[in-house]
């Protein structure tokens, strides 16, 4: 079995998809937003709630350009995230014992080996690595040396990428991965997500637990990371904010409070749909199957020594009966006694009987 334990919480087969509510900076650095957004995410029904922590010195250029949002602007992206990089670890501190204080799991994507240290003291319980330092390696490594889980997600990687830090996580000793199939556009057309990548990574890595982030913007009924649960994620990031209608592309692809809501209903009905491949008939259908099944009925008055004709039979319901599929094998046969029209048709009002299985 592929698992991982998250706090209290085992992720992975045979265990319901572990749902993180990506808050990212949609707090906009304000404490009271962000208590806000822990507890919504608490009542939600949500997993864990998740931040970013960066240092915009340390995460960009100053001239690095902007690369996400049509038409793009001039602006940087040091300028861009230079406007929600004010916490500091005080507030992360304070942050994380709030959100224990809500029973939620409390985690953060480090960007830097600073803010690593920050989470390993405050005794973060998994790491959750973005896309774009998937060949970060001296990020992975110190994220990986506090001994819990890692999340990875995969957008814009190659599966030989992949491949190569699945391997080195194992090589440095924390085998304690997750792969989230992720598509690295702001926003991801849905018909880019190619949500069949989900099963081919299960299949390509037995021993790795993989679920979904998903940068799209949500739809009313939330349909693809829904979907993502069927074909087997089992871990499910999407963004989220108080009010979609916030300036910022992030609040854009964001689910508010009662999406999220309505997202890990959805999660759980399909996870209880989803039940076992095996081809049963269930107790649920017993009844169906013998009242609403057919069998062999009288179409006609059929008097005592009538040759049987196709004429003289029908299907009708119930399916109590002999069943339509033996019909070929009563024509011909001899009435024994009088079958009156609409009853059913048995081997015993037949010459010869039932046949030998």
């Amino acid at each position: 079995m592929r698992s991982v334990k998250i706090g209290d919480s085992v992720v992975g087969d045979d265990a319901p998809a572990y749902i993180i509510a990506e808050a990212g900076v949609n707090h906009q650095c304000n404490m009271d937003m962000a208590r806000q957004m822990i507890d919504e995410a608490a009542a939600a029904g949500a997993d864990a709630i998740k931040f970013q922590t960066y240092r915009t010195e340390t995460l960009t250029t100053r001239w690095a350009p902007r690369y996400w949002e049509d038409p793009p602007t001039n602006e940087t992206q040091f300028t861009y995230f230079k406007k929600s990089d004010d916490f500091g670890r005080e507030e992360y501190e304070a942050l994380f014992e709030y959100a224990r204080g809500a029973e939620i799991e409390w985690l953060t994507t480090p960007f830097d080996l600073e803010a690593v240290q920050w989470m390993a003291d405050m005794g973060m319980a998994a790491y959750k690595i973005a896309s774009a330092d998937l060949n970060n390696w001296p990020l992975i490594d110190a994220s990986a040396a506090q001994g819990v889980p890692l999340i990875i997600s995969t957008g814009g990687a190659t599966l030989e990428e992949l491949h190569e830090t699945v391997d080195h996580c194992r090589e440095i000793g924390n085998p304690q991965l997750a792969l989230l199939h992720c598509i690295l556009s702001y926003p991801a057309p849905v018909e880019d997500m190619n949500l069949l990548r989900i099963p081919a990574l299960i299949e390509e890595f037995p021993d790795v637990v993989i679920g979904l982030s998903s940068h799209v913007i949500p739809d009313p009924c939330i349909t693809v990371p829904t979907a993502a649960v069927s074909l087997g994620s089992k871990i499910v990031e999407i963004h989220f904010t108080l009010d979609t209608s916030m300036e910022g592309v992030d609040h854009t692809l964001s689910v508010d409070p009662a999406m999220l809501a309505a997202l890990v209903n959805n999660i759980r009905i399909v996870e209880c749909a989803l039940g076992t491949p095996d081809v049963t008939v269930l107790p649920c259908e017993e009844s169906a199957r013998k009242y609403a099944r057919r069998s062999i009925i009288a179409a006609v008055d059929i008097p005592a020594g009538t040759v049987i004709t196709e004429a003289h039979l029908i299907m009708k319901r119930p399916g109590t009966g002999v069943s339509p599929t033996e019909m070929e094998k009563m024509l011909g046969r001899t009435a024994l006694r009088a079958v009156e029209e609409d009853q059913l048709v048995t081997w015993e009002d037949l010459e010869g009987g039932a046949p030998v299985q």
